[in-house]
């Protein structure tokens, strides 16, 4: 009896063939498609001062003047996250990717033509932050359609491309402006940059490259007994209308139902593909008397962009410690030179390696912590806490520091733990949400960034001109930090305890089962 009882208690399995990411197998060719991109067209963040520095005080501007076209170029690469986000949704990740690296290249090479601060303006601040901003959005999107389980590593491998290329990049610049002149410069940058287009030409489609894997699912009983009943009733009735044709499958041609009984049939047996448009049908489109409810160009914009990810509380609290977290190292990133030429008192070739060793140690870092993180399956928000207190603590010890030997050590530490940031800050934010609503969430991410960034810059900065201290504004850059780690750790232990919860009441329904 027992074991009639444990026979009729297996559960119906059956085997179905799943398409999956191929999680490496071309996807490292659109890693390495990413990566050449970075290296000749993110790595121009870094290279403003040293590429147009001259070029400004020829035009009769300096500091202030660097600044406007600075703040124009981040101000746009950061809103055109959203636009981009809206093209992928029409397109693919590959076309927006082309459109960003053509925009990169055309703006490197105008800018060589620049006579004044507002032609610069446009072609460094506009074209060339619009591109970066669609390079930035369109690749993580390929990166995180191509890649499931290692998706931190990819993304860290992809980001190597712009440590090298900050790492490399300057001593290039220097050559060519010594040997060529600014506009020479300019245009060998912008024939590097077209490097970039022929590796957004390797982001190919994921649709391409799918895996096919076979997986045993356990049929519901009631649902298969429903379609059963369903298929009799089609049978029946068909067989019924078929028992009217004679022995040669011929009827009288007088029989004026014989043409509809026969659309009957073949409509009974498209019904069931029919069936799958009108479930992927939005619901909201009809309206109460069962018409298509016409979109008005507000909610169609609404639906573009996914502005209903706004209404989570749980993904502002992403997007904002996100943009928190990158407002600090970027602005560490400013800082750093003047502390180590004004506290420490270092020369520019002491101060040169130390943020070569930054730069090394970042490289490191993207290599390292991403394969820790994907095989111990860590969330990467909390990747992202705990990269933040390593930095704080990294970096109120440096900020008492001012022997090289203690400085080169600490620069090291703190490029290493940086490098999380850079990874992870993407990756944290498509975790809560669809695979459909990443090039909107992504984009959403950018436009945060580009609201906190700039204010909270000026904030930070006017600490240092105030105290006229750099320990406290280097303190003033760690209070970011802590207000992002107050903002996530109650969240993250709030879904831990319920996940557990989860887990508990599933392990009981099983049991009981």
């Amino acid at each position: 009896m027992s074991e009639k009882t444990n026979l009729e208690s297996v559960p119906n399995v059956k085997k179905v063939t799943k398409l999956i990411p191929p999680d490496g197998g071309w996807g490292w060719m659109v890693l390495i498609g990413t990566a050449l991109s970075n290296i000749f067209n993110q790595s121009m963040l870094s290279l403003f001062s040293l590429l147009y520095g001259d070029a400004l005080e020829a035009m009769g501007h300096r500091t202030q003047g660097a600044a406007v076209v600075l703040s124009t170029m981040l101000f746009v690469t950061n809103f055109g996250g959203p636009i981009a986000g809206a093209i992928v949704k029409l397109s693919t990740p590959r076309k927006v990717a082309l459109i960003g690296a053509c925009s990169c290249t055309l703006g490197i090479f105008l800018s060589g033509f620049s006579t004044n601060i507002w032609h610069l303006t446009i072609t460094y601040g506009f074209l060339l932050g619009l591109g970066l901003g669609f390079i930035q959005n369109s690749s993580f999107v390929a990166i995180n359609s191509y890649f499931k389980l290692r998706k931190s590593q990819a993304v860290g491998l992809a980001n190597v491309g712009t440590g090298v290329g900050q790492t490399l990049m300057p001593h290039l610049v220097r050559y060519l402006l010594e040997n060529y002149g600014f506009r020479g410069a300019c245009l060998l940058l912008s024939s590097l940059s077209l490097h970039g287009i022929a590796g957004c030409l390797l982001i190919h489609p994921v649709e391409w490259h799918m895996k096919k894997v076979e997986e045993e699912v356990v049929v519901d009983e009631r649902l298969q007994l429903l379609e059963d009943k369903h298929k009799n009733i089609v049978i029946k009735r068909d067989s019924k209308i078929l028992a009217e044709l004679n022995a040669n499958g011929e009827r009288r041609p007088t029989d004026p139902n014989l043409n509809e009984n026969l659309k009957e049939i073949n409509g009974t047996r498209n019904r069931k593909s029919d069936s799958y448009k009108e479930i992927t049908s939005d619901v909201n489109d009809i309206n109460g008397n069962g018409l298509p409810e016409k979109k008005s160009w507000l909610k169609k914009l609404y639906d573009l962009f996914d502005i209903s990810l706004l209404s989570s509380p749980r993904f502002l609290n992403i997007i904002i410690g996100t943009a928190l977290s990158v407002t600090s190292i970027q602005n560490f990133s400013m800082l750093f030179p003047f502390f180590l030429q004004k506290v420490a008192e270092l020369d520019k070739q002491q101060t040169a390696f130390c943020m070569s060793a930054i730069a090394s140690a970042d490289i490191c870092g993207r290599l390292i912590l991403p394969v820790f993180q994907d095989k111990y399956r860590i969330k990467a928000r909390w990747m992202l806490i705990m990269t933040c207190v390593w930095l704080i603590i990294t970096r109120q010890i440096l900020a008492y520091q001012t022997k090289f030997e203690v400085l080169i050590l600490m620069s090291c530490l703190y490029g290493f733990g940086r490098s999380m940031v850079i990874v992870a800050r993407n990756i944290a934010i498509s975790e809560h949400c669809r695979v459909d609503q990443v090039p909107a969430a992504v984009g959403l991410g950018m436009l945060t960034m580009g609201i906190i960034v700039p204010p909270a810059g000026y904030f930070l900065g006017w600490i240092r001109d105030y105290t006229g201290s750099y320990i406290v504004c280097i303190t003033a850059q760690n209070l970011f930090l802590v207000v992002l780690l107050v903002m996530w750790i109650p969240d993250m232990l709030l879904l831990y305890i319920a996940e557990k919860r989860n887990q508990k009441i599933a392990v009981e329904q099983i049991q009981m089962t």
